[in-house]
């Protein structure tokens, strides 16, 4: 039987059905031996190569998994790439830290402007309390926080009140070799929110 590539899948599935069929991949992907690789998958879920490794990325990238699984996916590439040659592993670190930068872009753009405002508001007004523990409070990665707090500042989601907290905070609390670049990336911010008004 030919293998169905990803727009056949697309395709032949509600959106509902093709989420849970590629989370069901990568979380099987992820909690399977390692001898169970992509050939495995492929025939067992009939679908080609290009396919299994597009379903894989979307489940990262759309959050369908959550970031322990992630990590379970990357170890698992990693550890497959070693097996196949000595000193190999580089090219699945590179991709998958790529793959999480989207996965985080994408999950910051799925938050609602008043929950982005809240965060923001939030994270403005406890300077004593650590980026990772207001990411931690919001069940959101230290990355997802930082573009959501982004966002907030760019699309004007928070008033100047807050936006000036939000700088005077990051740049006090920024190591001394980083404090320009703190202060750059906050004047490009600024012009940004400018231009959005």
């Amino acid at each position: 039987m030919k293998k169905r590539n990803f727009r056949q899948l697309k395709k032949q599935m509600s959106y509902e059905s093709f989420n849970e069929f590629c989370k069901k991949i990568a979380m099987d992907y992820a909690n399977s031996e390692p001898n169970f690789a992509r050939s495995y998958f492929c025939n067992y879920y009939e679908i080609s190569e290009s396919c299994f490794y597009r379903v894989l990325e979307y489940a990262i990238i759309t959050n369908l998994v959550n970031d322990k699984l992630f990590k379970k996916m990357m170890e698992k590439s990693i550890a497959n790439q070693i097996s196949h040659k000595a000193g190999a592993g580089m090219t699945s670190v590179a991709k998958y830290n790529h793959l999480y930068s989207k996965r985080c872009e994408y999950i910051a753009l799925s938050f609602p402007e008043n929950k982005i405002k809240q965060i923001a508001e939030d994270f403005a007004n406890n300077p004593n309390v650590s980026k990772e523990d207001i990411a931690l409070k919001y069940d959101i990665s230290r990355k997802v926080l930082e573009l959501m707090l982004e966002r907030s500042i760019i699309d004007n989601v928070v008033d100047d009140e807050t936006f000036e907290a939000i700088r005077n905070r990051s740049i006090k609390n920024s190591t001394p070799n980083k404090k320009a670049q703190t202060e750059k990336y906050f004047e490009v911010l600024q012009e940004k929110r400018k231009n959005n008004k």
